[in-house]
């Protein structure tokens, strides 16, 4: 069970969750759900525009091919950010990525039925209504990407482990 006690030191806040050092973002801002929201923060803002720049360029497609654009492109560029700057995870790599895309995907699904739901049924206008359920889901990816998507057992913490671990 984890422990919800902060701390000594940034390297302790890795262990038994993730098996890599603090991420070059940790060393700066030292607290890693800080860290994480910037970066997701950072990817959620990237996401959005490519929705808003996809829907104003192509006006006529539907709303989800212009979210699953967004999302395929901003999946891929977030996952590499998280892993290497803010968790430094070694091996495992397609787990996490599965993991990872599970997360996504969940909220993907969700963002989609509530945007049709949103746009197509309701008729509120698309770009309003994605920003709104973004800031909704933003909130669920966390918890899913800090306890799932990068998730480590504690006895992978070790130097041995993570060694012998690395190899996909």
């Amino acid at each position: 069970m984890a422990s919800t006690q902060q701390p000594d030191s940034p390297a302790e806040a890795v262990k038994g969750i993730h098996n890599g050092p603090p991420g070059p973002l940790l060393r700066i801002i030292k607290d890693q759900r800080v860290a994480f929201l910037l970066v997701g923060g950072i990817n959620t803002a990237f996401s959005t525009a490519l929705f808003v720049a996809i829907a104003w360029i192509y006006p006529d497609l539907p709303s989800p091919i212009v979210l699953s654009i967004a999302f395929v492109i901003s999946l891929v560029a977030v996952f590499f950010v998280y892993r290497k700057l803010v968790f430094r995870v070694k091996g495992h790599f397609w787990l996490d990525l599965g993991r990872f895309t599970l997360v996504n995907l969940t909220m993907f699904f969700v963002n989609m039925v509530l945007l049709f739901a949103a746009h197509e049924v309701l008729g509120y206008p698309k770009i309003p209504a994605q920003i709104t359920i973004t800031c909704v889901t933003v909130v669920i990816n966390y918890f899913g990407h800090k306890y799932f998507s990068f998730r480590r057992r504690p006895e992978a913490a070790s130097p041995t482990t993570a060694t012998e671990e690395s190899a996909p």
